[in-house]
């Protein structure tokens, strides 16, 4: 091996004071540090040997890059791409190799969070929850400190368990600051999966044992398995963390007391078939931070009262309570532009049963088959033979929709108007679908199931098989959990459920121009 003295460095120390000392191979000078300072492993070393200059070089290349995809004519969305694609893993590199403390980390987020939400129309007061949690509403954007303390608790792993003993016995320790330590946070991520060890793995809803048994356990998974589950616990206590914040928000945070409403996540194929605006809403009115005249009043003194009937104007009342919006018939426009979905997925549905030839096995309910933890279902029958309607091919169904909707009379005599009938010989399904706010879907389940009880009694007192399915889709576009029951009853299920769900919450497109319209004294439909 040849010692090249161009390609090294030098550094002389005395009682801790830098001295101008030289040395030289065969009379060639080598370079001290304080002259030319030298890369190694992707991290630069300096004659300080402090990484303050390193950490106001990640600033100044933050701002740069931020300014480079401001500066572009590319829509918002698509700057915030460039952002999480681009941008984003080029600040990692840095952020793992030097010691930025989590104080700067935050730092950094405050100077990006101010462009996303740009980027997105969105108000300086929406909480960064909004941006990053994955709650009701979840975006495809990371946050820079969430992605900040995952890459030092992956380089705490990778020194402090290498398979290499040097390495392990000289695992520096990584500085961070006095808020945060990755080895404690490691510490705290091996309690928890230990103790998720001891307790095993805890069913949620009415799936079978050993349905979500597909993570390896703690005492059995290997090194790299062992790593990705430790950061999947700190990005879990991330998440928790901004739970718990979410609930002590009286506004922002009333998605954490919706029940029976299923999580939407927005995804880039999604956010890219929108139009403009649409994004920008939606987060708006999942948060409450619309400029509603309620909010205006909180903000800027305006007046709140509502233009239509003089009332209070919450976001709520725009979208469900205005009685002069029901008079006009706005909500009942929106109902049915849901309704033509969810009447559409069913006929598709109702279509292809009737073409189906009639097994006499069909009529049978299907042999229950036990799986063993952990192991999953060999067979799986077919969605369109599973749920009632595969027991009949003459199946109808009417919609309130274009023409008044008449019950048959050959099942009950009512004046009730279901939104819709599916039914065949002898079975008859009662569907009646409502758009309401989200805190309230659950008391909507309840009204509609009351209402049509009688209905559904003196229907089976026919000899008809009677159910009743009401069915809910937020007015902000949050599909209830009923109406995914429905769909898979029904047998829509995998790829066409969630493609389904995607059409149904049709109801934000509504309420947009509803909201685009709400000073409008005359209606007229988008």
């Amino acid at each position: 091996m040849e010692f090249k003295p161009s390609k090294s460095r030098s550094i002389s120390i005395v009682k801790g004071q830098l001295a101008n000392e030289r040395f030289h191979v065969n009379n060639e000078p080598i370079p001290t540090v304080l002259e030319k300072p030298i890369k190694s492993l992707g991290r630069w070393y300096s004659a300080e040997l402090k990484d303050s200059k390193q950490v106001e070089q990640l600033r100044q290349d933050t701002i740069r890059g931020l300014k480079q995809i401001n500066s572009t004519a590319l829509p918002g969305k698509l700057k915030l791409w460039c952002f999480q694609f681009g941008l984003l893993p080029r600040l990692m590199w840095p952020m793992s190799m030097y010691e930025v403390t989590l104080s700067h980390a935050n730092r950094l987020e405050r100077l990006v969070n101010a462009q996303v939400r740009k980027w997105l129309g969105l108000p300086r007061c929406l909480s960064n929850i909004g941006l990053y949690g994955n709650g009701a509403l979840s975006l495809p954007i990371s946050s820079l400190v969430e992605e900040y303390k995952c890459a030092k608790t992956r380089l705490e792993m990778t020194l402090t368990e290498s398979r290499d003993p040097f390495v392990r016995g000289a695992a520096p320790t990584l500085v961070t600051g006095r808020k945060w330590k990755p080895s404690a946070a490691v510490a705290d991520a091996k309690t928890a999966l230990r103790h998720r060890d001891i307790v095993g793995h805890v069913q949620h809803g009415r799936g079978g044992l050993g349905l979500e048994a597909t993570t390896p356990t703690w005492q059995k998974a290997t090194p790299t398995e062992r790593r990705h589950m430790v950061v999947e616990e700190v990005r879990h206590q991330e998440e928790a963390a901004r739970c718990a914040k979410a609930i002590s928000q009286a506004q922002q945070g009333r998605w954490m007391k919706w029940e029976g409403v299923e999580r939407r996540k927005i995804s880039w194929n999604e956010l890219w078939s929108m139009e403009a605006n649409r994004p920008s809403f939606i987060i708006r009115a999942t948060y409450d931070v619309l400029p509603s005249p309620t909010n205006l009043h909180l903000w800027y003194g305006e007046d709140p009262a509502c233009l239509q009937c003089a009332a209070p104007a919450t976001l709520k009342h725009i979208l469900v309570g205005c009685k002069t919006s029901l008079t006009q018939g706005r909500y009942t426009w929106r109902h049915n532009q849901v309704l033509k979905c969810l009447a559409a997925e069913l006929e598709n549905k109702r279509v292809s049963i009737n073409a189906m030839p009639l097994n006499a096995q069909s009529t049978f309910p299907q042999k229950t088959t036990f799986v063993r933890e952990g192991e999953k279902r060999r067979t799986k029958p077919s969605p369109s033979e599973a749920g009632p309607l595969s027991t009949a091919r003459d199946w109808e169904m009417r919609v309130d929709l274009s023409q008044r909707l008449t019950f048959p009379p050959e099942i009950a005599i009512t004046n009730l108007r279901p939104d819709l009938g599916p039914h065949s010989c002898r079975q008859v399904f009662i569907i009646e679908l409502t758009v309401p706010w989200e805190d309230a879907i659950d008391e909507a389940f309840e009204r509609k199931r009351l209402r049509y009880a009688n209905l559904a009694a003196e229907a089976e007192g026919r000899g008809w098989n009677a159910r009743v399915w009401p069915v809910e889709v937020g007015c902000r576009g949050f599909v209830a959990r009923s109406t995914t029951r429905l769909l898979k009853e029904v047998g829509i299920r995998g790829q066409a459920q969630r493609k389904a769900i995607k059409e149904l919450a049709t109801a934000v497109r509504s309420s947009h121009w509803l909201w685009l319209k709400r000073r409008d004294a005359a209606w007229a439909a988008g």
